[in-house]
């Protein structure tokens, strides 16, 4: 059931944060409708991708957990604080691997590939090289199941990440008053544009895709641009 509700859910957020983005857009310029159409293209290829290695990544997670490979604490804490913890761990790791994109050669040669995109829109948020997105659930299937995340938290944090990144990849008008009270809890999309930056010290900032706390505490915030952002690299 999961892989019918999860692809249905995320086209309705993201088709809704189309419709905002040309209603009310932060920049006029970026409206274009043949830049759209090709993103979207690449995202729907690598929708089914995601949701095959999904499928396997879950399978692996189930398998360690049920052969006590692993750790287990998260499966005997009450499904609350469970499913908090394994959020902000998942991030943590998410955080970290955008980083480690951005830093490594061989990752960046792909990651890049979702940064060259210069009119930033919702259609970015789904603008990935295929082979960045095989190299992130290998890292997934290596490290989640040996650190305990269940199956529920892995669902749990996609019902929150798809939507946050959707928004900050997005060019709906927002304004620096409600850009500034959003980060307080989650990467507001101001913050995500700088990261988007064609000026490098500016790439090399706010890689938080959910919470902006691990860019404050490793110390790779940038509160605002330098100029008006060109995005593109």
């Amino acid at each position: 059931m999961n892989l019918i509700i999860q692809p249905v859910a995320i086209g309705l957020v993201f088709l809704t944060a189309y419709i905002a983005e040309h209603l009310f857009p932060q920049r006029k310029e970026l409206l274009a409708g043949r830049h759209d159409l090709k993103n979207i293209g690449i995202g729907l290829i690598n929708l089914l991708f995601t949701f095959t290695s999904g499928y396997c990544l879950q399978k692996v997670m189930v398998y360690t957990l049920s052969h006590h490979i692993g750790f287990e604490g998260f499966a005997k804490l009450p499904v609350l604080v469970s499913l908090v913890l394994q959020i902000i761990i998942i991030d943590v790791f998410v955080y970290w691997w955008h980083r480690i994109n951005h830093a490594m050669p061989l990752l960046w040669k792909f990651h890049k590939f979702h940064h060259e995109d210069e009119k930033m829109n919702s259609t970015t948020a789904v603008r990935f090289h295929t082979v960045e997105l095989f190299f992130a659930v290998i890292a997934k299937a290596l490290v989640f199941p040996f650190i305990g995340i269940t199956v529920t938290g892995l669902i749990a944090y996609g019902i929150l990440f798809f939507p946050v990144v959707l928004l900050v990849h997005s060019n709906i008008r927002v304004s620096e008053k409600t850009d500034i009270i959003l980060r307080k809890l989650f990467v507001s999309p101001n913050m995500h544009r700088i990261h988007h930056s064609n000026v490098i010290v500016e790439t090399d900032s706010n890689y938080g895709s959910v919470f902006p706390f691990w860019d404050i505490i490793f110390k790779s915030y940038r509160k605002k641009s330098l100029d008006v952002i060109k995005f593109g690299v």
